[in-house]
């Protein structure tokens, strides 16, 4: 257990994760670019005021975020790479939800003590910000995808439909491992049209067919050999979930397999630790997701009427589950 110390460090932590998000929403890291400024000019080009400049520099550098030397700043090679503009490697949907983050965990004390407002729910979310989302989702499931393809491609994939495939990142990496699986990818059109840009010049953009839809209202082929839900039973509730499986099970050819990659939780539902945290994020941004444990999510894809259901840990709090249509 936590002793008093450590909590306290644990809400401290609070003072840098603002400070780090404080530099972003400033643009801090894109006006240092790959020169080195001092904190005048530094606060002139990004219109701030030069005390509070150099505060805040002064902060960033003594974090080993910033470096440095003499009265000048520069960016390390991890800020200009991943939070610089200029870089090609910007992650700018991941830095859009960290912004976003702030505001949205301010409201968690109220949503706890009175519940959640559902008409924030109401209006529908626009296409800048699933498109900036879905490349937010690309930056991160570049850590996971090379661990995820090759647990998956175990057996032979096939015919693969990608359900809520936000960039396709985990099709392609599949299709990378499995050169005869051929992917459908189904998404809003934002989020395609980002999928499509990201990999159009890739070496399996040709085993790909790209299709615009809501995977609760549209219908899709069929005869799929694998249906991929990656990250996206966490969005829904329960009975949600269950017309979705119904769906795939409808859409799978016989022998096919349904794969869920996502966060689930222990049935005490504290471990593993980065589930536990997920789920609060589930009742920050989602009107009915929650985190669900593996035996809720096994006991729905029973009762639709898959079987040989397993459970295989990917790390980092998440893992596949893999259930068979007979």
């Amino acid at each position: 257990m936590l002793s008093y110390k450590d909590i306290i460090n644990k809400i401290e932590c609070l003072e840098e994760s603002n400070i780090l998000i404080s530099a972003l929403e400033l643009n801090i890291f894109s006006v240092i670019g790959k020169k080195t400024m001092t904190a005048k000019q530094i606060a002139r080009i990004a219109k701030i005021q030069y005390e509070g400049a150099e505060i805040i520099l002064n902060a960033l550098a003594g974090m080993g975020v910033l470096f440095k030397v003499k009265n000048e700043y520069k960016n390390s090679t991890a800020t200009y790479k991943h939070f610089c503009s200029l870089s090609p490697e910007y992650k700018k949907g991941t830095i859009m939800l960290k912004k976003e983050n702030r505001s949205e965990y301010e409201q968690l004390s109220k949503i706890i003590k009175f519940g959640k407002d559902y008409t924030q729910y109401e209006s529908e979310e626009t296409p800048a910000f699933r498109k900036m989302f879905t490349y937010a989702m690309h930056e991160r499931s570049e850590l996971y995808v090379d661990k995820v393809a090759k647990i998956i491609c175990r057996n032979d994939v096939g015919k693969l439909c990608d359900l809520g495939s936000g960039p396709g990142s985990y099709s392609v990496a599949i299709l990378k491992k499995d050169k005869k699986a051929f992917a459908t990818l189904i998404d809003r059109p934002a989020a395609i049209n980002v999928a499509r840009k990201i990999h159009k010049n890739h070496s399996t953009h040709k085993r790909i067919k790209f299709v615009c839809g809501d995977f609760f209202i549209d219908n899709f082929e069929s005869d799929f050999n694998t249906v991929l839900l990656s990250n996206i039973i966490h969005i829904y509730n329960s009975k949600e979930n269950g017309k979705l499986f119904k769906k795939i099970y409808k859409a799978l050819s016989l022998g096919g397999r349904i794969i869920l990659y996502d966060y689930f939780l222990h049935d005490n539902k504290i471990k593993p630790y980065d589930a536990a945290l997920f789920a609060v994020t589930m009742l920050l941004y989602t009107k009915t997701g929650k985190s669900y444990t593996s035996a809720e999510t096994i006991s729905l894809l029973k009762d639709t009427g898959f079987t040989r259901l397993k459970k295989i840990n990917v790390g980092n709090g998440s893992s596949i589950i893999e259930g068979i249509k007979v």
